[in-house]
């Protein structure tokens, strides 16, 4: 942990005894920045890693102070977005999994990279709608697996069992149609979705 009249912070990696280590030097303002800004995208990254770390040295007391406040945050509930991005989430999914289709019929060898964006996205999406943290990429597998590595990191069940079937299958099985079975479930979710008669009407801006 820096000072706080250190105006730079620093991340770095370097290997000792054969083992990387990775670091990060933060005043204490900015961990309480990350905590912030990552809880508003429905992410808890630095909380956990703050509220998991063993504290080594603590001269001034201020890491057993952050790991109370990263406790906090692992606590609170994150906001549920309004109908307006609902609307727009929705859409944007049916519009991820055209463009997928699309470029199917097109023999597009860009298709399999498009897949894996829209099941992104689709996590993303869902998990804001129910007000939960997304899962990182690199450990939805395992957290959606795995009940002792989700207790390990402090992850919640995600609270749709359905959905994590369909998704777990969607990302073994790259098809088209297991990302569909994954977007319609989230549509029926969601409140429904047809193409056909969509419309959305958000005020514009005024007039000069």
């Amino acid at each position: 942990m820096l000072s706080e009249d250190v105006g730079w912070r620093e991340r770095g990696n370097v290997v000792i005894d054969g083992t990387l280590i990775e670091y990060f030097a933060n005043p204490a303002r900015q961990i309480r920045h990350y905590f912030e800004k990552e809880f508003a995208q429905n992410s808890r990254a630095t909380a956990r890693i703050i509220v998991i770390g063993k504290v080594l040295f603590d001269k001034t007391g201020i890491a057993e102070v952050l790991k109370a406040e990263a406790l906090e945050y692992m606590k609170r509930s994150f906001e549920r977005p309004d109908e307006t991005w609902v609307e727009v989430a929705k859409y944007s999914l049916w519009d991820m999994l055209d463009s997928l289709k699309d470029a199917e019929d097109r023999n597009d060898p860009s298709s399999g990279y498009l897949y894996n964006l829209a099941l992104n996205r689709a996590l993303e999406v869902y998990s804001k709608f129910l007000g939960v943290e997304i899962p990182p990429a690199s450990k939805v597998y395992c957290l959606f697996r795995d009940e002792g590595f989700r207790k390990a990191y402090m992850f919640e069940e995600f609270p749709d069992r359905k959905f994590v079937g369909l998704f777990l299958n969607a990302l073994e099985r790259s098809k088209a149609e297991n990302l569909e079975r994954v977007i319609t479930h989230i549509f029926e979710r969601m409140g429904g979705f047809n193409i056909n008669g969509w419309r959305l009407r958000t005020k514009a801006l005024d007039s000069l």
